[in-house]
């Protein structure tokens, strides 16, 4: 009896766990919550969330397609009737800009913090040029430093102070001149600038601007208002803020803003185009990935047994006989984790990793009906010890011959290798030849193929590889797509050879990872670096739920935010509405309204309320940090700290990047750890 009475009693254990009246009101529950989870009705919009969907998309094609407009110059690019407008309004605290369109006007400030950058706007472009740059003592009538600085048209460039000026306030004056021709005149000093004095005139007012010196700091303060900004000039300034929120977050971007003079309201409206876009588009699809009805809400037992009658449709699929009695699971915030024993029959062709493929995929898939998005890990383990098996082999019983194909490609004389073939001769034969043309017709390599012919069943198992170029990325089909195909070939062309066998085929992607062959959404790895082994794997969404939220890059974001979530329930717990608007309104990195809006979906808020309070709660914090910025720079300038202002806005960037990468550490060491010693018998569960 040995073994194979091992299995029977498994297989009546399987049954047993059928048939238990303990389980009967629970299978009710369970198939109530399917029925409900599979509700055919495809309306859309169908419910509030998607209708903040549509108008999340609307806003975002009217944010990016209007800053595209305006950075193209499409949109009365050279106008600054907005700005002129505007900056007359409380709505732009630095005050009225002027039109300085058509008139010769300088851009001075400091750059690299010692140097003096000078940009000329409006001279004739067709024309040589030559600036005069003068430092004068407020105290003395001469020039206390001079520079000069030539070529044609307008002229952009930056200086240092010579060694000698000494600390104090100063004039400093920037006077464009312009020749008769398009002739370049050289001049780099006084001397050069008098032979050519004949030759030029002046253009346009001279520019005063007042400089303080202190040791190594330069600070510069114009009392002339700024320039009104042009349309394509608020259009680049777009992008540029954009780029560094989504680099560096939102107090990067304002004060990358706020040391170029942008006006605050711009920078506003800025980050709250993305903020809007983001949270309108995003948390639909989130809430419909992630919320469940109270009532839908799996409890650990509902879990436990939903994971038992999936396995049973399993085992009967791989004819393998799974060990009831050992199966358990760990249930965490961050995951859930099976051990599931099993033990192989004669009828078992699986490899262990097909066979822990296809628990996981079945696994999933229930899963995904019943809205379980948390990373699931199994553990498989073979009872019979038949499984440790190489690519190359079955799992079968020690009654049954095993023929094993080796071949790559597969060959056109099979005479020498299948000489051993018994009474079922022919029809293992025809077999191979109509896999050979099903290799062909697929264009597949044979990676290893095996046959088991007997009076009862045909067990067919092929390992492939697609023969193509970038096969890992461009080859979509599933194995279970090829299984299935092949299957329907066999039985179409061997239909009369078979008579009542039953034909039991697995098929195999040799190229495809463990997480495709289980039709994972998403994939999460331990890290070899940190001493952690496991893949997680996430139930996968279908439609554009699955195509935006469970692509490699925004499932990484995704993970992270759930783990920031996860780890803030308390306070939202705590103080509910209003905590939430103080969490996403927080100066702190990862505070953001993606991350609340998860928040208010881990702590099971309404949609509306959750919308809400991250609605208020961005919108406070982009006006907060839109017009703080400026007085940040200013306290800085004033204390002779306007130095530290290009690392305050690197500091905020790496603070960013760090804050996010210790997220992901964090949250791959409590996935990883946890689960494995629960596998390794540590952990209970």
């Amino acid at each position: 009896m040995g073994e194979e009475g091992t299995a029977s009693k498994d297989l009546e254990s399987s049954s047993e766990i059928r048939k238990t009246s303990e389980n009967n009101s629970i299978d009710k529950e369970l198939d109530r919550i399917r029925l409900r989870r599979t509700d055919k009705n495809k309306k859309f919009p169908k419910t509030f969330d998607d209708v903040v969907l549509i108008f999340g998309l609307i806003a975002g094609i009217v944010f990016f397609g209007g800053v595209t407009l305006l950075s193209s110059g499409m949109l009365a690019g050279d106008s600054i009737i907005l700005d002129e407008n505007l900056s007359k309004t409380p709505l732009d605290t630095g005050g009225e800009c002027v039109d300085n369109q058509g008139a010769v006007s300088f851009s001075i400030f400091i750059e690299n913090h010692d140097d003096i950058k000078i940009r000329s706007k409006n001279v004739l472009s067709d024309k040589s040029s030559v600036i005069v740059v003068k430092i004068t003592n407020y105290s003395d009538s001469e020039p206390y430093f001079e520079f000069y600085k030539s070529g044609i048209g307008n002229l952009d460039f930056s200086f240092e102070l010579e060694d000698g000026v000494n600390d104090g306030h100063y004039a400093l004056s920037a006077q464009i001149y312009q020749g008769s021709d398009d002739s370049e005149l050289t001049v780099t000093n006084k001397s050069t600038f008098e032979e050519f004095s004949s030759e030029l005139q002046k253009n346009g007012d001279e520019k005063i601007v007042d400089l303080e010196v202190h040791g190594h700091s330069l600070v510069i303060s114009d009392p002339e208002p700024r320039d009104c900004f042009t349309m394509t000039e608020f259009g680049y300034w777009g992008w540029a803020l954009m780029a560094a929120e989504w680099a560096g977050g939102r107090e990067t971007a304002m004060l990358t803003g706020g040391s170029a003079g942008v006006p605050a309201w711009w920078m506003a409206s800025i980050s709250l185009g993305m903020s809007i876009f983001f949270l309108c588009v995003q948390y639909p699809l989130m809430h419909r990935m992630y919320h469940r009805e109270i009532d839908d809400i799996l409890t650990k037992k509902q879990l436990f047994r939903l994971i038992q009658r999936t396995l049973v449709k399993s085992e009967g699929n791989l004819r393998i006989s799974i060990n009831f009695d050992e199966l358990k699971m760990q249930e965490r915030a961050i995951s859930i984790d099976i051990i599931i024993p099993y033990l192989s029959t004669k009828k078992t062709i699986g490899e262990a990793t097909d066979i822990r493929a296809r628990l996981t995929k079945d696994l999933l898939e229930e899963f995904s009906i019943f809205g379980e998005m948390r990373p699931l890990q199994i553990k498989s383990i073979c009872l019979d010890g038949k499984n440790n098996t190489s690519n190359n082999e079955f799992i079968l019983s020690s009654d049954l011959s095993l023929i094993i194909s080796d071949r790559s490609p597969l060959s056109e004389d099979y005479s020498s290798f299948f000489s051993g073939l018994g009474a079922n001769g022919r029809l293992e034969e025809e077999i191979i030849h109509t896999l050979d043309r099903w290799f062909r017709k697929h264009n597949l390599l044979d990676y290893g193929s095996a046959i088991i012919v007997d009076e009862e069943s045909v067990l067919i198992r092929v390992i492939y590889t697609p023969m193509m170029k970038f096969s890992y990325f461009l080859y979509r089909k599933s194995f279970i797509d090829m299984q299935d195909d092949l299957t329907d070939f066999l039985i179409m062309n061997l239909e009369g050879l078979l008579g009542d066998r039953e034909l039991i085929v697995s098929a195999r992607n040799e190229k495809a990872t463990l997480s495709d062959r289980a039709v994972a959404g998403r994939v999460e790895l331990g890290s070899n670096q940190d001493d952690l082994v496991g893949e997680a794997m996430v139930a996968k969404q279908a439609g554009i739920t699955g195509v935006l939220l469970q692509n490699p890059f925004m499932g990484d974001i995704l993970s992270s935010v759930e783990y920031v979530a996860h780890s803030n329930r308390s306070r939202i717990d705590k103080y509910g509405f209003w905590g939430l608007i103080v969490f996403v309104w927080i100066p702190f990195m990862a505070s953001g309204v993606l991350v609340g809006a998860m928040l208010g979906l881990v702590a099971r808020m309404r949609f509306r309320r959750v919308l809400l309070a991250c609605l208020i709660g961005g919108s406070a914090a982009s006006i907060t940090w839109a017009y703080t910025a400026r007085g940040i720079i200013e306290f800085m300038e004033k204390y002779h700290a306007q130095t530290f202002i290009p690392f305050l806005i690197f500091l905020a960037f790496v603070f960013t990047f760090l804050h996010l990468r210790r997220n992901k550490r964090r949250r791959r060491e409590e996935l990883f750890r946890e689960s494995m010693k629960f596998f390794s018998g540590v952990s209970t569960g």
